[in-house]
């Protein structure tokens, strides 16, 4: 799982707790990545990201369908992923 975030981005900042927390509850299951879209703009480019942050999922190095752009709260990313997790 990916997340685009933006450093200047308030949102972006705010998720960093929520996101530590379920990271530590996906152990083992999930591998976590943020990647800076202001850095690395060709990238976020590429996968038409516009707004911080917002979490792709990827199996065996594809994009799963279902992006989550912008959530206000832990069970909200909580919930996605398990979803993404039942998605065969």
């Amino acid at each position: 799982m990916v997340v685009f975030y933006a450093p200047w981005c308030g949102d972006s900042k705010a998720s960093e707790d929520y996101e530590a927390k379920v990271e530590a509850e996906f152990a083992g299951k999930i591998a976590f990545y943020r990647l800076d879209a202001s850095e690395l703009e060709e990238i976020a480019d590429s996968y038409s990201i516009e707004k911080y942050p917002t979490y792709i999922f990827f199996r065996k190095g594809k994009v799963q369908r279902g992006t989550l752009i912008e959530p206000v709260a832990e069970g909200e990313v909580r919930n996605w992923l398990e979803l993404q997790l039942r998605r065969r």
